[in-house]
């Protein structure tokens, strides 16, 4: 599996915007229910930042790129930015039903 933290900041004028259409972007996933991803975003209490975890099953491409919506949500993602987003790649040390079942060599480390 890959985890993947995301932390982007947006204008404070476009906080809302950015909530609402990552709402309506949720709304689609479980409509189209793609398969080998488990994505989540949440907003920073009391601030502009947005904190994205997303998780790809093992060998999977990221399906999220063959649905319009997303690539929709991502272009207007880029006139609510306040500089680049920061990513880093996580490995996953435990999870109580936050991520996938781990591997067990994973689970043993």
């Amino acid at each position: 599996m890959s985890v993947m933290m995301v932390r982007q900041k947006v204008k404070d004028g476009s906080v809302d915007a950015a909530e609402a259409a990552a709402r309506d972007l949720f709304a689609t996933l479980a409509r189209v229910r793609p398969e080998g991803i488990r994505y989540a975003s949440t907003r920073v209490v009391d601030s502009s930042t947005f904190v994205i975890l997303t998780e790809l099953a093992d060998g999977s491409e990221d399906p999220r790129r063959a649905i319009p919506e997303f690539l929709r949500f991502l272009e207007q993602l880029q006139g609510w930015v306040d500089g680049p987003p920061v990513i880093e790649h996580l490995n996953v040390v435990g999870s109580y039903h936050l991520f996938g079942p781990q591997r067990e060599e994973s689970a043993a480390r």
